[in-house]
């Protein structure tokens, strides 16, 4: 008896070919015995939309091709769903499957996706929104915002809107951390929430990020500094760096003493001067590449 596969792709993803990919998905598909839908996103209801279809019938996997935005979308429907999710790296920057060492072929991505190898993996809930890789208040989601309010695209895009981000932006931020059963003051310029490694420049912010331990990271950069960002690009990030402070947490506040921009898994969310934070743990079956 055949399985039903949904199969999810936004056309307008940074890298995306949506011809290619939605002939590719047809011949997978029939080689691994699916009955196949597509659904194609335009911007407009989609997760509302998404999840009347899988309402509609049982799926037994849904395969998703677009940024991190669109798989983050996706999965926030299948928290807790025993269905499998299989993703296709097709966004500008694609920090999630940076942070998962996936293939970066996509004939390599569909193999992964269809196939049976998989994992239970955590997510975070961040200010009540699913985080599945990494989500930070100030410097960078203030930069994701002034890139997504333009009409630049992939990475060049991001480094334009760099420097005027840093120019304009009111950093330091004034931090008060709630975890556990102590309180943390302090000021920076970036404060991540932390289920895995990497950002998708490649940038390991999180060394000991693993996304199914039922913990997460929370990472401060205290200052901005040129030489410490670099490290990042080459592993050589820390918790014994001297402008960096990391601790692990199932769930942590965070108060500030003004509103600061707010991004989850590369979607600007808005300004706030209250986060939350929590693990969701093993929350999300994921095919993932055998290791």
């Amino acid at each position: 008896m055949r399985s039903n596969l949904l199969f999810v792709i936004n056309p307008a993803a940074g890298s995306i070919d949506a011809v290619e990919v939605e002939a590719k998905a047809r011949k997978f598909s029939e080689r691994f015995e699916f009955d196949l839908e597509f659904y194609f996103t335009t911007g407009t209801e989609d997760a509302k939309l998404i999840k009347e279809k899988l309402a509609s019938k049982t799926f037994h996997r849904v395969i998703v091709a677009g940024g991190d935005g669109t798989i983050n979308m996706v999965a926030s429907q299948l928290l807790t769903e025993n269905i499998i999710l299989g993703i296709l790296a097709c966004g500008s920057a694609n920090g999630l499957l940076t942070s998962l060492d996936y293939p970066k072929t996509l004939d390599e991505q569909f193999e992964v996706a269809f196939s049976n190898h998989t994992q239970s993996i955590d997510a975070l809930c961040v200010n009540d929104t699913v985080c599945l890789h990494i989500a930070d208040i100030g410097i960078n989601a203030e930069l994701i915002y002034n890139y997504e309010k333009s009409n630049s695209r992939g990475m060049f895009g991001y480094a334009k809107h760099s420097l005027p981000t840093l120019l304009k932006s009111d950093y330091p931020y004034k931090f008060k951390i709630h975890l556990e059963d102590k309180v943390i003051k302090s000021t920076g310029v970036l404060l991540a929430f932390a289920n895995t490694k990497k950002y998708g420049t490649g940038a390991n912010i999180n060394p000991i990020g693993k996304i199914d331990d039922g913990l997460f990271e929370l990472i401060l950069y205290k200052k901005l500094s040129v030489w410490e960002i670099l490290k990042t690009f080459f592993n050589k990030t820390s918790n014994k760096e001297p402008h960096i402070s990391m601790y692990q947490a199932q769930s942590v506040k965070v108060t500030s003493e003004n509103p600061i921009a707010l991004q989850v898994d590369g979607e600007f969310i808005g300004e706030f001067d209250t986060f939350s934070a929590e693990i969701i743990p093993k929350c999300l079956q994921l095919a993932l590449p055998k290791r």
